[in-house]
């Protein structure tokens, strides 16, 4: 049985690992984002480099989304910003989110003023399309990781810096003196952003001035979702740590429940009110925490490592109260591979999986709409309450589990 309950879990994990919720709509919306970029800095990397990658990535039909004449300061600024952001969506960052939704609609404000073709009213249809996918999935990216932080903070450096050398080459007439080397493009950049302005190189024309200004204002921007990407969330978790030092409980010989059902947050109301301790699982942060001040772990209930953390090991039982009674059976798969026999209860929701639930034997299954329906037939027929065999019914899986155990 225990080598049963291992391979369940491993299928369960690796369901979960290849669920549609753990790549969309944040995969699909990256590489969108990064397409639509390329997009619009084709033209610089086509002139600056003649990169014969560039080609190649946009052959056949597809070549006629991206017009080379129609390079300019603002379409490989948004380029950029987009190219850039495409690895915050990946992470499911808001921050990105909020950046590519302003971005294309300042994308589309600058198509609709200088549209000159018809091929570009297919570079229209594309970004409003992106933009349409992109708003009903706010919800989605609301992460905030320090390590994906500094990766994208490191990433959008390197990204900026290419956008302002590349620009500066391709402008490299519009300079005095002229900058004809990728070398001396490189040095005049760093001299910009750094503010130190030695006036040995200054534009000489509106277009040269007006990309220095793209450029300024890029680099602070990037500067700071730099600094909001990995500073900001370091310094959110310092104080989380200090503020909540002192509610930091003892995980041992307390209650573990998982779930953010109704069910659960009358039990954890229920054994606070006891003076029991509760370790609290969620699969995520919820916006109304319906358990203030409570011990919270943001994690899946089913993961050994998860119960492992909340003390499941020293905990007097391990309640599976979510709406999915498959989630709340692989609860008790991974519970019983914890040491100690501890108990668990799980909630079966819908009665036709009360006999898969009794499959993994929980020391306790409630079926609270069993209950409830029954109490509620009792009341119309004038029935008597006994509350005995109420208590005989909920309690007796303990009694089958126990025979089962003592005949194993």
């Amino acid at each position: 049985m225990y080598s049963l309950s291992n391979l369940q879990s491993f299928f369960h994990r690796a369901k979960k690992s290849f669920s549609r919720s753990s790549w969309f709509p944040q995969i699909p919306l990256a590489v969108a984002s990064a397409f639509i970029g390329l997009m619009y800095l084709a033209p610089l990397i086509k002139e600056a480099l003649d990169w014969s990658f560039v080609s190649i990535l946009f052959t056949g039909s597809l070549w006629g989304l991206v017009d080379l004449k129609m390079w300019g300061v603002s379409q490989s600024a948004i380029g950029t910003l987009l190219l850039i952001m495409s690895l915050g969506l990946l992470g499911r960052s808001r921050l990105a989110w909020a950046t590519c939704a302003l971005v294309i609609f300042v994308g589309l404000i600058i198509q609709f003023t200088t549209i000159s073709e018809t091929l570009h009213w297919w570079r229209i249809m594309i970004d409003s399309s992106f933009l349409l996918i992109l708003l009903p999935y706010y919800h989605r990216f609301d992460r905030h990781n320090i390590r994906f932080g500094t990766l994208f903070a490191l990433t959008s450096l390197v990204v900026f810096m290419g956008y302002a050398v590349l620009g500066t080459y391709r402008l490299g007439d519009q300079f005095s003196p002229p900058i004809t080397d990728l070398t001396n493009a490189i040095y005049f950049m760093v001299v910009t952003i750094t503010s130190v302005g030695y006036g040995d190189i200054t534009p000489s024309t509106m277009e040269a001035r007006v990309f220095l200004v793209s450029v300024i204002i890029l680099g602070i921007t990037v500067i700071s979702v730099a600094l909001g990407a990995t500073l900001i969330p370091a310094f959110m978790n310092r104080l989380a740590n200090i503020t909540d030092r002192k509610k930091t409980m003892k995980r041992s010989n307390h209650y573990i429940i998982v779930g953010h059902t109704a069910l659960a947050t009358n039990t954890y109301h229920e054994l606070i009110s006891r003076g029991e301790q509760v370790t609290v699982i969620l699969q995520s942060t919820p916006e109304n925490s319906r358990y203030p001040d409570a011990d919270i772990i943001i994690g899946d209930g089913s993961d050994v490592d998860t119960l492992k953390k909340a003390g499941g090991e020293e905990a007097k039982a391990i309640l599976a109260l979510l709406n999915d009674d498959s989630e709340n059976a692989f609860v008790v798969l991974a519970a019983k591979e914890l040491e100690g026999g501890i108990k668990t209860v799980a909630a079966v929701n819908d009665v036709k999986n009360m006999s898969r639930i009794r499959r993994v034997h929980p020391y306790l299954v409630i079926a609270p709409q069993v209950l409830g329906g029954e109490l509620l037939t009792m009341a119309l027929t004038g029935e008597k309450v006994d509350s005995s065999k109420i208590m005989q019914r909920l309690m007796g899986q303990v009694q089958q589990v126990s025979e089962k155990n003592r005949s194993l």
